[in-house]
């Protein structure tokens, strides 16, 4: 089969980084492994592309190509964005470093990944003339976008303002209705406080720093690239990214943004099916996990409806190198192989210190679950390679 033509004449636009900047915090784990908005790619840089160009020069995600730019070129895998203008191509700075520490240093092959190449002093966020050219060569791509996916059960709830303020009840009128003789469990008696906090869907931009801000809080591991391409990332909280619109047309494209932690649920799911009752409802409304219980059947994880708890698969945290301690926060048990792990919230009661962490107890933390009001133009659905 011959390969398609290079493309001459593409625009070529230089982006700082979602996570790493411009390179500055390439050797912070705790970045590299937070998805980027849109994409929810960790751990590397892609050049963005339009479904269109993708598929006329028969490129897929993690196809490698050539950026040929005012007699320089470069090598990046593409990542097909819905909304990327047909006739553009996007690459972010920060990546392809030789000497960047531990973890920001990239191996040998992703050294070549690097825009800084084709930036020049005269045209540093913008050039035209770019050139690209398909190797045959493949790069893998660690994405969670298609990770603890939800499709079918529309999730995202999107009406207009005006829809909104016409009836104020459509969006829960798009929620599945369950009769109440579904359960056999009786609902929950509140005799005092009832936690729970609201999630302004309207402001969130996606940038995914409520992520960090909880792997700080709650102690959670950097699992690396390899964990989290089998789907074993650790984070508690994650921003669902949905497009909607047509996809050959950029201009028609939005994109809807969803942070997905553990939703408290009144009468939560995975409560009712763990074995051994590590799952269990507080009397002011929380899903609490107690850790030293846990065996680790994962029926609760498969019970969940929002995907959002996480298994300890292996021994993630690094329990013995003494100058971790002081960045552990001491109110957050360090928790250990074998064990389940869901949200909890940052005003819990205290546990044992970090710094000499054993499987015991926590709280969890309270979410509802709010609803966006921005106006695309159709019902969203999660697609970042859609070609």
């Amino acid at each position: 089969m011959t390969p398609p033509p290079a493309t001459a004449g593409l625009e070529l636009v230089f982006r700082p980084d979602p996570t790493v900047w411009d390179g500055r915090f390439a050797n912070n784990g705790w970045l590299q492994e937070a998805p980027k908005p849109l994409t929810k790619l960790t751990w590397d840089t892609a050049a963005w592309i339009s479904p269109k160009l993708a598929e006329d020069q028969s490129l897929d995600r993690g196809d490698i190509i050539e950026l040929r730019y005012r007699g320089v070129t470069a090598r990046m895998p593409v990542f097909i964005v819905p909304g990327q203008p047909n006739e553009s191509v996007t690459v972010f700075l920060g990546y392809g470093r030789r000497m960047a520490g531990r973890v920001g240093t990239a191996t040998e092959e992703a050294q070549a990944f690097n825009a800084y190449r084709l930036r020049t002093s005269d045209a540093p966020w913008f050039g035209t003339g770019l050139e690209i050219v398909k190797t045959g060569d493949r790069y893998l791509l660690a994405t969670t976008q298609d990770h603890h996916a939800m499709e079918g059960r529309h999730p995202a709830r999107v009406v207009t303002l005006a829809e909104y303020t016409h009836e104020p009840e459509i969006v829960s009128h798009m929620a599945h209705a369950f009769p109440r003789t579904l359960t056999l469990y009786e609902d929950h008696e509140y005799k005092g406080n009832k936690w729970g906090m609201a999630i302004d869907l309207t402001s969130c931009t996606g940038c995914g720093a409520c992520v960090v801000a909880c792997v700080a809080e709650n102690n959670i591991p950097v699992v690396g690239k390899a964990q989290v391409n089998v789907n074993r990332e650790m984070h508690w909280i994650r921003v669902d990214h949905y497009f909607t619109g047509d996809i050959d047309s950029p201009e028609s494209v939005q994109a809807v943004h969803q942070p997905v932690p553990c939703q408290q649920c009144e009468n939560a799911p995975c409560e009712v099916v763990c074995p051994v009752a590590a799952t269990t409802h507080s009397s002011e409304g929380l899903n609490d996990m107690v850790y030293n219980r846990c065996v680790g059947t994962r029926y609760c994880s498969n019970n969940c409806p929002y995907k959002v708890r996480r298994f300890n698969f292996l021994l993630y945290s690094d329990w013995n190198t003494e100058s971790y301690y002081s960045q552990r926060n001491p109110d957050v048990t360090v928790r250990s192989r074998g064990v389940m792990r869901s949200a909890r919230i940052a005003s819990s009661a205290s546990t044992p210190r970090a710094s000499t962490p054993r499987r015991t107890t926590t709280g969890t933390s309270a979410t509802a679950r709010s609803s966006p009001r921005a106006r695309p133009s159709a019902r969203p659905r999660r697609s970042s390679s859609a070609t």
